[in-house]
C-alpha cells in the first residue's frame, strides 16, 4: 500500500478527532441518544483500520521493522553530508568481523578452517567480498625474481612446521595484518566481511546473519570458537529482539490491565470497556503506522504497550463515576448522561496534558523519537475520545448495575474487599496529611532540594549497543572481537588534500603519518590504518625487503609509483582514486556515547594541532559520532523540554478549571516527582540514555490527569458548601479508588516493558514505572497537605 501524505493524514486526522470531543463535551445527551450510531461508527473506522493494517495476500501485518540505526540519527545534523560523502569516497563503515579464537592459527588445521569459512561466506550472494588471512594479497621483494610479489598470501596451506612458523612470524609483524587479520600472539585470526548494496529491509530479509551463523555453527569445535561483531549483525539481532518484544509485550500488557482492574473494579464492564477502549486506539494508531508507510524502530516497539497503560486510566475514571451515578439515576441512559456531564472537562484536561507530555518529543530532530512523540499522541487523541463517546454509549446500553448483597461474585466480593481497604488507608492518609500539612509540605521541600543538588550530575550516556544487557551474546562477543583484534566501532578521519595526486607529496604523507601515531596512543584506540601503511609495505619490498625501508619515500614520483602498484580493492577504504583524499580509520571498542564523545573530541584536537600542512584538512566523522551527538542531544535538552511542558501544561489546567491557584497547586505534586527522578540519575541511579530521557515530560503528562480528577472534585465539593477538610476528604474517597487504580495500571504496564529483551528498554520501564509511584504517592500525601495549608 502507498504511504499516504503524512500531512494530509494529520489534519484530516486532527479534524475528526477534535470534532468528536467537540460534539461529546456539548451534547452528552445526544452521545447517549445515539448510543448504537456511536458504537457503530466506531465499528466501521475499526473495519477500516483492520483492511490498512492487515494483508491477506500473502497473509500478514503491513507492519515494517526498522532495525537500523538510521532513524536515530537527525534529519538537519550538518554532521550526516560529512558522514555521507566520507562513505561516498571510503565506503560505509558497517564493519562485519568475524573472530575465530584458538590455541594457534597457524596449524595446517585450523589455516584450512579459516579458508573453508572465508570461502562459504565468499560464496554467498550477498556478500560482496571475505578477507582473510587464507584470502588476501601481500607485497613481498622476491630475491629471485628482483620484483615486487603481489600474490595471496596463503596459495597451498603449508604442512611444514618451519613454514607454518615462517608465516605466522610474517604475519603478525605486518602492520597490514596486525590486528585487523591477526592477532598479536597469533591465537585468533579475523574474517572482515563486507555485503553487496542493500537495504537493512533487504539484509534482515536475507537472513545473512542467520546464515553465516549457521556455517560458523558447524565449523565449532573443541578448541576453536567464533565471536561476531559489527553494525550488520547487531542490526539482525535488534530485528529479532523487537519481533519478540512485539509478540509478548503486548499479550502481557493486556493481560496485567485486567488484573489491575479486575482486583480494584470488580466487574466485567470495569474490565472490558476500559481495555476494549484502548484496543480500538491502538488498532487505529498501527492503522495509521501501516497507512503512512512508516517502519516500527527501536523506540517505537515500546508503542503498544505504552498506549495500553496509559489509555486504559481514561476508561477507568468514567466507569467509577458512572458506578457513583448509578446510584441516584433511575436508569443507564440517565446515568451514563450524568457521568459525561461530571467528567467530561476532568478527561479532556487529561488527556489534552497527556497530549503536551507526548508533544515535548516532538522538539527534535530525531525521525525515531519524533514518531513515538506523534504517534502516540494520536494513540492518546483516539482512546480520548473513544472514553468520552463509546465507553458512555456502551454503559448506556447495558442494564443499570446496582450493588445487591449476597449476590456478589467471588472476584467482586475480592474487589469489595480490596475497595473497602483502599478506602480506609485513602482516608486515613488524608487525615494525617491535612493534620500534619507543615512536616509533610517541609519533608517533600527537603527532598526537592536534595534532587535539584543531584540534577547537575546526571550523567549523559547513550548507544546503540547499550540497548542490549551486559551479558547478552551480542556484547560478550562485541568484547571479545575487541579484547583479540582491533575494535569493532570504526572512526574515519578523513583528510582532504588541495587537488588531485596531494597525497603523493612525502611532506604531507609524513603528516599523516605523525597524525596516526598520535591517534593510536590515544585511549580507547585499539588501531589506526592510513594509506602510509601501504606505502610503508610497499617501499619495504621495493627495498628489498630491508627493515629499515619500511619508511616513506623521500620523493614525490617514488610515492606516486608505489601507490600505483595497490590493487585498487585494498586501497578503497583509504584512498580516493585521485589520490586527492585519504582516510585515517581509526578502530575502536568504546561502548557508549560518554567515551564516544571523549574520544572524538581528542581525535578533533589531534587534528586541529596545527600538525597537518596547510593544505591538508581534516575531518572526524562516522556513524557513532552521529548516533552519540543525536542522543546527547535529545538527552541534554531534557530541563527544557520539561520546561516547556509544565508551562503548556500549567496554561492548560488554568483555562480548564478557571482559577491560578487552582493551576498552581496541581502543578505541585507533578513538578515533585519529576525532579525526584531527575535527581535520582544525578545520584548516580543510572545515566540519562536515549530511552530514559523521554521519561520527564511523559511522565509529567501522564501524572497529571489524576491531580486534575482530583482537584475538579474537590473544586465540586467545595462549591457544594464543605469546608476545605471535609472537601478534601470527599475527594480522597470519590476518587481516590480510581487514582490507585489508574496508576497501578501504569505501573503494570511499564513493568511489562522491563520485561523487554532489550536492556534500556528495560531501565526505561524499571524508572517509569518508580515515578509513576511517586506521582501516586504526591497525590495522595503532598496535595492533601497543600489544600490543608492553601484553604483554596
Amino acid at each position: 500500500m502507498a504511504a499516504t501524505e503524512p500531512l494530509v493524514f494529520t489534519v484530516a486526522a486532527s479534524a475528526l478527532i477534535a470534532a468528536g470531543l467537540v460534539f461529546a463535551a456539548r451534547r452528552p445527551q445526544d452521545v447517549i441518544r445515539g448510543s448504537w450510531l456511536v458504537l457503530l461508527a466506531v465499528a466501521l473506522v475499526s473495519v477500516a483500520a483492520v483492511s490498512a493494517l492487515v494483508r491477506l495476500d500473502p497473509p500478514g501485518l503491513r507492519l515494517v521493522i526498522d532495525p537500523s540505526t538510521e532513524p536515530m540519527l537527525p534529519r538537519h545534523d550538518p554532521g550526516k553530508e560529512v558522514y555521507r560523502a566520507a562513505v561516498r569516497d571510503f565506503g560505509n563503515d558497517e564493519v562485519y568481523v568475524i573472530a575465530m579464537e584458538t590455541a594457534d592459527v597457524f596449524t595446517a588445521d585450523n589455516l584450512a578452517r579459516l579458508r573453508r569459512v572465508t570461502d562459504r561466506i565468499a560464496q554467498l550472494r550477498e556478500v560482496r567480498e571475505a578477507r582473510s588471512l587464507a584470502r588476501i594479497t601481500s607485497f613481498r621483494w622476491v630475491p629471485e625474481q628482483q620484483w615486487i610479489e603481489i600474490r595471496p598470501l596463503v596459495e597451498e596451506i603449508p604442512s611444514d612446521p618451519a613454514e607454518l612458523a615462517a608465516l605466522r612470524e610474517r604475519s603478525v609483524h605486518d602492520p597490514l595484518f596486525r590486528r585487523t587479520l591477526v592477532s598479536e600472539d597469533g591465537r585468533t585470526a579475523a574474517i572482515n566481511v563486507s555485503f553487496r548494496e542493500m537495504t537493512d529491509r533487504e539484509f534482515i530479509a536475507a537472513d545473512l546473519d542467520g546464515r553465516i551463523q549457521k556455517i560458523l555453527d558447524e565449523e565449532t569445535q573443541d578448541g576453536v570458537r567464533f565471536h561476531v561483531a559489527g553494525r550488520p549483525h547487531v542490526k539482525s539481532r535488534v530485528y529479532h529482539q523487537m519481533m519478540r518484544d512485539l509478540a509478548v509485550l503486548m499479550p502481557l500488557s493486556v493481560v496485567a490491565i485486567v488484573a489491575v482492574l479486575a482486583c480494584f473494579l470488580g466487574s466485567l464492564r470495569a474490565v472490558v470497556l476500559p481495555l476494549g477502549s484502548v484496543l480500538v486506539a491502538t488498532l487505529w494508531t498501527f492503522a495509521a503506522i501501516a497507512w503512512l508507510g512508516r517502519p516500527l524502530n527501536i523506540l517505537t516497539v515500546i508503542l503498544a504497550p505504552n498506549l495500553i497503560s496509559v489509555g486504559s486510566v481514561y476508561g477507568v475514571h468514567v466507569i467509577a463515576r458512572y458506578d457513583e451515578d448509578a446510584l441516584t439515576s433511575p436508569d443507564s441512559p440517565a446515568a451514563a448522561v450524568a457521568c459525561l456531564r461530571h467528567v467530561t472537562v476532568a478527561v479532556l484536561i487529561s488527556g489534552l496534558t497527556t497530549l503536551i507530555g507526548f508533544g515535548a518529543l516532538l522538539v527534535t530532530d530525531v525521525p525515531a523519537v519524533f514518531e513515538l512523540g506523534a504517534f502516540s499522541m494520536l494513540g492518546v487523541a483516539c482512546v480520548t475520545l473513544l472514553s468520552l463517546t463509546a465507553v458512555p454509549a456502551a454503559l448506556a446500553l447495558l442494564p443499570l448495575r446496582r450493588p445487591e448483597a449476597g449476590r456478589a461474585r467471588p472476584i467482586r466480593r475480592v474487589s469489595e474487599r480490596v475497595q473497602g481497604a483502599l478506602a480506609r488507608l485513602l482516608l486515613g492518609l488524608n487525615r494525617s496529611s491535612a493534620r500534619y500539612s507543615r512536616s509533610v509540605i517541609a519533608a517533600w521541600t527537603l527532598l526537592c532540594a536534595l534532587a535539584a543538588w543531584a540534577v547537575p550530575h546526571v550523567r549523559v550516556d547513550t548507544d546503540y549497543l547499550s540497548f542490549f544487557y551486559p551479558d547478552s551474546p551480542v556484547r560478550r562477543d562485541f568484547e571479545a572481537v575487541n579484547r583479540l583484534l582491533s575494535g569493532a566501532v570504526p572512526i574515519y578521519v578523513v583528510l582532504s588534500g588541495d587537488g588531485s595526486g596531494a597525497l603523493h607529496e612525502p611532506a604531507t604523507l609524513r603528516a599523516v603519518e605523525r597524525l596516526q601515531g598520535e591517534v593510536q596512543a590515544l585511549p580507547g584506540v585499539t588501531h589506526a590504518a592510513s594509506v602510509v601503511d601501504l606505502v610503508r609495505v610497499l617501499n619495504r619490498a621495493v627495498e628489498a625487503g630491508d627493515l629499515a625501508q619500511e619508511r616513506i619515500p623521500d620523493s614525490r614520483n617514488a610515492v606516486a609509483e608505489l601507490l600505483q602498484l595497490v590493487p585498487k580493492g585494498d586501497a578503497r577504504r583509504l584512498l580516493t582514486t585521485d589520490h586527492a583524499r585519504a582516510n585515517l580509520v581509526v578502530r575502536t571498542g568504546e561502548v557508549g556515547s560518554e567515551p564516544i564523545r571523549e574520544l572524538t573530541a581528542a581525535l578533533e584536537q589531534r587534528v586541529a594541532d596545527g600538525r597537518l600542512p596547510a593544505n591538508l584538512k581534516g575531518e572526524v566523522t562516522g556513524n557513532a559520532i552521529l548516533l552519540a551527538r543525536s542522543a546527547d542531544g535529545i538527552a541534554g535538552g531534557q530541563m527544557a523540554a520539561v520546561s516547556i511542558a509544565a508551562g503548556s501544561m500549567f496554561l492548560l489546567v488554568y483555562a480548564g478549571l478557571r482559577s491560578v491557584p487552582y493551576a498552581v497547586i496541581a502543578m505541585i505534586p507533578n513538578i515533585v516527582p519529576v525532579l525526584l527522578f531527575f535527581g535520582l540519575l544525578g545520584a548516580g541511579l543510572a545515566p540519562l540514555s536515549l530511552p530514559t530521557s523521554l521519561i520527564g515530560s511523559v511522565a509529567l503528562g501522564i501524572s497529571i490527569d489524576d491531580t486534575v480528577h482530583y482537584l475538579i472534585r474537590y473544586r465540586d465539593e467545595r462549591a457544594a458548601g464543605h469546608d476545605t477538610a471535609e472537601a478534601s476528604r470527599r475527594a480522597s474517597r470519590g476518587v481516590g479508588t480510581a487514582i490507585v487504580t489508574s496508576c497501578a495500571m501504569l505501573v503494570a504496564g511499564y513493568l511489562v516493558i522491563a520485561l523487554s529483551d532489550f536492556a534500556t528498554l528495560r531501565q526505561f520501564g524499571l524508572l517509569s514505572s518508580g515515578t509513576m509511584v511517586l506521582c501516586l504517592v504526591t497525590d495522595l500525601i503532598l496535595l492533601p497537605a497543600v489544600l490543608a495549608r492553601w484553604k483554596v
